[in-house]
C-alpha cells in the first residue's frame, strides 16, 4: 500500500466524512442539553448530492477497471458508501434545545434571536445579529410546533 498525495487525500476527506456523521447523528442529540423538539425540514441541492455519489461511484469503477491501487480503490469505496448515506438516506432537522437551536450544524442561542419573521410560504426566517436562518419546514404542522417553543424560549 502506497500513501500518495491522492491517498492521504482521500484519508483526510473520509475522516472528515466520518466526523460529519457521528456529529450529525449522535452528538447533536446530546450536545447543549436534551433536545426539545427534532423538526424534519425540507431538503435543498438533493440532486448536488446525487451527482456527487455518481461522480465518487464512477471515479470508483474507474480506479478498479484500471488496475489502480487498492488502497485508493478501498478509500473511493467507504467515501461512496458514506456519500450514499449522506445523499439517500440521511434527513436533514433543526433540533431545538434549552438553550438555542441546532440547524445546519451551527448552534444559535436563543438570547441572540432578535428577529422571527414567517413568509407566505411557510418559511420560517430567524434573524441573529450576523447571520439569517431560513429554515423550511416540511408541513405546517411542523411550523407550528417550532413556533410553540420559539414563543416558549424567547
Amino acid at each position: 500500500m502506497e500513501w500518495n498525495g491522492t491517498n492521504i487525500f482521500l484519508l483526510i476527506f473520509t475522516i472528515g466524512v466520518l466526523l460529519f456523521t457521528i456529529y450529525d447523528g449522535l452528538v447533536l442529540s446530546f450536545w447543549k442539553g436534551a433536545t426539545k423538539l427534532k423538526v424534519p425540514v425540507r431538503t435543498r441541492g438533493r440532486f448536488d448530492g446525487y451527482i456527487f455519489v455518481g461522480m465518487l461511484a464512477l471515479l470508483l469503477f474507474l480506479n478498479i477497471s484500471r488496475n489502480g491501487p487498492v488502497l485508493t480503490t478501498i478509500l473511493l469505496g467507504i467515501l461512496v458508501l458514506f456519500f450514499v448515506y449522506i445523499a439517500f438516506f440521511r434527513r436533514p432537522s433543526a433540533v431545538f434545545k434549552e438553550t438555542g437551536l441546532f440547524y445546519n450544524l451551527v448552534f444559535v442561542p436563543y438570547s441572540r434571536i432578535e428577529r422571527i419573521n414567517l413568509s407566505e410560504d411557510g418559511i420560517l426566517v430567524i434573524e441573529t445579529g450576523r447571520q439569517r436562518l431560513m429554515i423550511f419546514p416540511k408541513d405546517k404542522v411542523d411550523l407550528d410546533k417550532m413556533l410553540q417553543v420559539l414563543a416558549k424560549y424567547k
